[in-house]
């Protein structure tokens, strides 16, 4: 059977059966249009022809009427056989391909949709044009893609329309063939495990609330859709589904800068997390579409112990750069190292991180919120035992910020912090900025977590598993970690380089930690205690060249190998297929200079075998070994604003991410 791996995913989430026909006989290969240019008759404002060909589903094209348009790619190479536009929402209702250069009609029909593919032939031309001959409303087209496919066509794929039929001919004359559609008015075929173009517009479009679709017009249709949009975890974590209940009982909650209860923006998220009905919480598209700071720590600035802690108003507290310019501390670090690091740091003050209850996901898509000094904690313990246990939570594209690291913090700053004998936890696509204290800590007893494409940055203690050797509990700790980015910037490696470790410092529990990447990580990356087990499998660490510790580079690379995971006795520790390279400050790795991480300890069984079929088979689908595309795939994903990951029926290809060109990995 032909595999598929060069077929950007949203196809076969978007049109399942329909594109199974297309999909088994041709093999797309990269799209030629993002190697060209475009041009068209219009723009409307704040968008570019360049959009509808730069590979990014959330940018589009939209002209400023809604008839007699026209967008063209152009200089993408001349010969291809296979168009696949892809629209935003569901406007246009008449449409043609036209040959630029000699004017020939190429095909023609009703509706595009999420995602039309039409089979020319194999066809030869310079520019080719998109027109819009009517529309409902003026529309967006997110992509104008070229491919020049092989492996011939199906006699039934002349064209895929989500929005009506379509029939499409070759230049030549020679073919012809008509196509049948995914149902109309927006929605796909159930039976197709598709995403609709109501859902999908939802779910990329920052111009639709989360409540103004009028297809998706319950919170649990809303709710469905994004979980369905988000995709599932891998691994240990991989039952966690958030605050979507498949039986129905799915609340959503928007998170509002004008709440009609008067209520803070902290306020409103300590209330929807609080309990254990499914909750899942977003925040206002529009509210949220600038930066704004959240601190959970507000939530106590009525509190007389603060405000003496500060020596300030509940207004000062609350806005703590109004107190930083009243006391004379400026508005940069020193600012928070005062308030945060110097007056808050007392264990005595009420502060603490909120729990979260159990069946809750809060996430952050399309909006700008960030978290400011401290996160949330998911389950409770006191002395060692839960007295509180949470199961079934998600946190997703959310955006963590630090005060700045102060070792033994009073108030514990962690971002997120499992405990309690918590289980199914999946920590995904968030980004973690020089926190406090930890990034994901898992304590007491919490496990099946996933952590995966999250992207940390300069955090020194990025996730304890286990606080204490004398904790038999912790033996029930798993953990799946992949695809994160571990970033230790060039500018922080020498105050942090000999400092960032716990990747994790494991007691008694086990980790699976495959596909990861770590730039300028010096030594002592893990700690295996307490008779733990971790396996690490195909994970990448650079350390750019610049901080070269010795004359010779073989011999200054051969210490750094020797010391990234020596501290593994303690345990059990089995190291396969990850290696150190040199590289450049945009991790450009150097294959002159690589090692192969050797270190073991005890035994360690494919812990993979305790996942599901499901999981194994994700994983195996989308596996990559340590290297260069590796390196640049989870450059593209990991943290809150990159690229969709495979989880989400919305990502390309692995192939067609890593095709479209490097993002710098710090």
């Amino acid at each position: 059977m032909k595999t598929y791996t060069k077929i950007p995913a949203v196809l076969g989430a978007l049109f399942g059966g329909l594109m199974s026909v297309w999909t088994s006989a041709q093999d797309l290969g990269p799209n030629l249009a993002l190697s060209g240019g475009a041009d068209g008759s219009s723009k409307a404002s704040g968008t570019s022809y360049g959009n509808a060909v730069d590979g990014n589903l959330q940018t589009y094209w939209q002209p400023r009427s809604s008839s007699s348009e026209r967008i063209s790619a152009k200089k993408f190479g001349g010969s291809f056989n296979t168009v696949i536009i892809r629209e935003i929402g569901n406007a246009v209702q008449g449409w043609r391909l036209l040959n630029h250069d000699t004017g020939a009609e190429l095909a023609s029909g009703n509706g595009i949709g999420s995602a039309m593919q039409v089979y020319l032939g194999n066809v030869s031309m310079n520019k080719i044009d998109l027109m819009i001959d009517s529309a409902t409303s003026a529309p967006r087209i997110a992509e104008f893609e070229i491919y020049n496919a092989s492996g011939g066509s199906s006699s039934s794929s002349g064209s895929s329309s989500s929005g009506g039929s379509s029939s499409s001919s070759s230049s030549g004359g020679s073919s012809s063939s008509s196509s049948s559609s995914s149902s109309s008015g927006g929605s796909s075929s159930s039976s197709s495990g598709g995403i609709s173009n109501a859902c999908y517009t939802l779910a990329t479009d920052p111009n639709v609330n989360w409540r103004d679709s009028s297809e998706l017009d319950t919170d649990q249709k809303i709710v469905k859709c994004l979980s369905d949009t988000l995709g599932r975890a891998l691994g240990y974590g991989e039952n966690a589904l958030g605050g979507y209940d498949p039986g129905g009982s799915s609340k959503l909650t928007v998170i509002t800068k004008n709440d009609p209860q008067g209520r803070s923006v902290e306020q409103q998220i300590l209330d929807a997390i609080s309990g254990d009905t499914h909750n899942w919480i977003v925040f206002d598209k529009f509210d949220f579409a600038q930066e704004t700071e959240i601190a959970m720590y507000r939530t106590h600035c009525g509190d007389a112990s603060v405000q003496a802690a500060i020596d300030g108003t509940q207004a000062q507290c609350i806005d703590y750069r109004q107190w930083c310019a009243a006391k004379g501390y400026g508005s940069g670090q020193s600012c928070l190292d005062e308030f945060f690091n110097e007056r808050l740091n007392d264990k005595n003050l009420p502060i603490r991180n909120p729990v979260i209850g159990s069946n809750k996901t809060i996430d952050g898509r399309l909006s700008k919120a960030y978290f400011r000094f401290s996160g949330f904690a998911i389950g409770k313990d006191s002395s060692g035992q839960p007295t509180q246990t949470a199961e079934n939570v998600i946190l997703t594209h959310l955006d963590f910020r630090g005060a700045g690291h102060t070792e033994d913090h009073g108030l514990d700053p962690d971002m997120i912090r499992s405990t309690g004998a918590s289980h199914d936890i999946w920590i995904h696509k968030n980004t973690f900025d020089t926190t406090g204290d930890s990034a994901f800590d898992v304590k007491v007893g919490a496990y099946d977590i996933t952590m995966s494409f999250n992207r940390l940055v300069n955090v020194k203690r990025a996730t304890l598993h286990g606080s204490s050797d004398s904790r038999t509990i912790n033996e029930q700790i798993t953990t799946t970690m992949h695809h994160n980015a571990f970033v230790t910037t060039d500018d922080h490696y020498s105050t942090l380089g000999n400092t960032l470790r716990r990747v994790p410092l494991i007691r008694r529990g086990t980790s699976h930690m495959f596909n990861n990447l770590f730039m300028n990580y010096r030594k002592d990356v893990l700690s295996v205690r307490v008779g733990a087990s971790v396996l690490w499998e195909d994970n990448a660490f650079l350390i750019n060249r610049d901080h070269q510790e010795k004359s010779d580079p073989h011999a200054a690379l051969d210490e750094r190998a020797a010391q990234l995971a020596r501290d593994v006795g303690g345990g059990n520790f089995r190291s396969e297929g990850s290696r150190v390279w040199f590289s450049d400050a945009q991790c450009n790795l150097d294959s002159a200079y690589v090692r192969e991480i050797t270190d073991a300890s005890g035994s360690v069984g494919n812990l993979s075998q305790n996942y599901t079929q499901r999981s194994r088979d994700a994983i195996q689908a989308h596996w990559l070994p340590a290297g260069q595309d590796l390196v640049d795939y989870i450059s593209a994903t990991a943290g809150k604003g990159r690229r969709a990951p495979f989880n989400s029926p919305l990502a390309h290809d692995i192939n067609y991410v890593v095709g479209l060109g490097e993002i710098p990995c710090q």
